[in-house]
């Protein structure tokens, strides 16, 4: 559990009448118990709220605050009498004290308190809505031709894409067919997208009608995909995935996705997903090996493990007389920018690679840059930079000896204080940190890159601070020269950050608060791929002449 971060307020006021119902008569099923959205207003601007709270006495609760990535506070002195309500949440000089009242059974406002600081709040509560009622919601939807929303499953809710605007986030059900997005990727307050579902006889949503900027739009459900669950092995590990298929006729061009780092499932990889099978590319994607319906151990999965997986999904798909053979290519994010290029060397099935925001050191080395990199986007003091970066220096020599996991126990006690913690990805265990210093952490993807022989198209954000382009784009350029490589397209974007968000300052304080793609993202990617397919049916047609 993170606790809150110290508050300041000032005297603001927040209107009321923007999310909430005009007050209604009194209920009798008034109840706090539930989860809960809303915000107020302090000194920084919005501050969000996501509160849960239990239905019975004595009443608890927690609460998160999306956009300072703060989870799981305990909350103190929950209290429910009739309509009033009350909470406190802790605070470092100060709790804030929460009053209010209940407007109707879903909607409660009130005064927010600390010291003598003073603000409004509301909060509005976020309704049940069953796995097969949200599963219905699940599709692409068009309001004009090219003009789409994709609504998909992420990691824990529905998450929206308007391909138009690159503004994407979670949807908040505050109804078995209404749907709220905030201005953030991880808020729902103050409310500035309103998704309404319009369902047939059967249940089946048809169309959705959304409003966002003071417009509303009509898109109807359109199927230019099919999904097909699929399960293959990849050693004794069984991998477990979705096939988006195109309606266009077959056979198609294809990708493997590969995820980043995490326990990720295939949800994570749709919405990446989504853009290449509208235009006819087929997309394997999956759950990493230990998330999900796929077994094995993702903790303890070398890069060879992870690059045997995707080429698992090679074979698959080379099976499938609906797959064009000679047109199916490798996709890797992040980590997987290490992985795609690894497997491609491995196999002449793989026509083509895609990596983002790949890193070209070994992971000892971005690791080290990564942490001074994301805190000098979050503007930390020098000296904590200057911490947390010889904490690294520790925790790779306690690696490679196994001597000095004491110390490097007591650094971690001097991070939790002093904040640079978070950025350092502190081991559990001194044998996982040895098992990532014998299977991780030396691997050199320069041989590799020097050996791909097939294209591949790079991209990186000027902003990213986890794979900052001024080292890996830099490097990765250099190892294409130096290789005589002229089938490689590297591209940088301007203000993105590490997964191709419009950002400011690319550091991990602000994600939360981030709301689209930059432009020209998604086009780029599909529109290579596409042209990679081409090439490939046009060899493949010379060799049958």
């Amino acid at each position: 559990m993170r606790h809150a971060p110290r508050w300041g307020l000032r005297l603001v006021t927040i209107g009321c009448g923007v999310l909430l119902a005009s007050p209604g008569h009194a209920a009798p099923e008034l109840a706090l118990g539930g989860r809960w959205v809303g915000g107020f207003i302090n000194r920084g601007g919005i501050v969000a709220i996501d509160a849960r709270f239990s239905g019975s006495e004595p009443m608890t609760g927690v609460i998160d605050l999306p956009q300072r990535g703060e989870i799981e506070i305990p909350l103190r002195k929950v209290r429910q009498r009739g309509r009033s309500m009350s909470f406190e949440v802790p605070g470092a000089e100060a709790n804030l004290l929460f009053e209010g009242r209940f407007q109707t059974p879903g909607s409660v406002t009130g005064s927010v308190r600390q010291g003598s600081g003073y603000s409004r709040f509301e909060l509005f509560r976020l309704a049940e809505v069953s796995a097969a009622d949200v599963a219905g919601l699940y599709g692409t939807y068009e309001w004009a031709p090219g003009k789409v929303l994709l609504v998909a499953p992420g990691q824990d809710q529905p998450v929206f894409v308007d391909y138009e605007s690159g503004r994407t986030g979670a949807l908040f059900a505050v109804g078995r067919d209404e749907y709220v997005a905030g201005p953030s990727v991880s808020t729902a307050y103050p409310v500035h997208v309103r998704l309404r579902a319009t369902r047939d006889a059967h249940g089946v949503v048809t169309q959705v009608s959304v409003e966002r900027k003071g417009r509303t739009v009509r898109a109807d459900r359109t199927t230019v995909y099919r999904e097909e669950p699929v399960g293959y092995l990849s050693g004794e590990a069984h991998i477990s995935g979705t096939l988006l298929v195109p309606t266009t006729p077959a056979p198609h061009p294809a990708i493997v996705m590969i995820h980043g780092s995490g326990p990720v499932t295939r949800d994570s990889l749709r919405p990446f997903a989504d853009h290449f099978a509208r235009h006819g590319v087929a997309v394997l994607i999956t759950d990493k090996r230990g998330t999900g319906r796929s077994s094995g151990r993702w903790a303890r999965a070398t890069f060879d493990d992870l690059a045997a997986d995707a080429l698992a999904g090679v074979r698959y798909l080379r099976d499938r007389p609906d797959i064009q053979h000679g047109a199916i290519g490798l996709h890797g994010m992040s980590l997987g920018g290490w992985i795609a290029p690894l497997a491609a060397t491995q196999s002449t099935d793989v026509a083509f690679v895609v990596v983002e925001s790949a890193p070209a050191v070994t992971p000892k080395e971005h690791e080290r840059l990564r942490v001074a990199s994301q805190m000098r986007a979050d503007a930390r003091p020098g000296a904590a930079i200057a911490q947390a970066v010889a904490f690294m220096d520790l925790k790779f020599e306690v690696a490679r000896t196994g001597d000095g996991w004491d110390r490097l126990q007591s650094s971690i006690a001097s991070g939790q204080r002093d904040g640079w913690l978070p950025y350092v990805n502190a081991p559990s265990s001194l044998e996982s940190l040895r098992w990532h210093w014998d299977h991780v952490f030396s691997y050199d993807p320069l041989p590799v890159l020097q050996r791909l022989q097939v294209p591949m198209l790079v991209l990186y954000g000027e902003l990213d601070a986890i794979v900052p382009p001024r080292i890996h784009r830099v490097r990765m350029e250099q190892a294409m020269r130096a290789a005589g490589k002229h089938n490689v397209t590297v591209r940088e974007f301007a203000r993105a950050n590490h997964g191709f968000f419009e950002a400011i300052t690319g550091g991990p304080q602000e994600q939360p608060q981030l709301a689209g793609f930059v432009a020209g993202y998604f086009e780029m990617r599909t529109s290579w791929v596409r042209e990679r397919s081409r090439e490939a049916a046009e060899a493949a047609s010379e060799l049958h002449e």
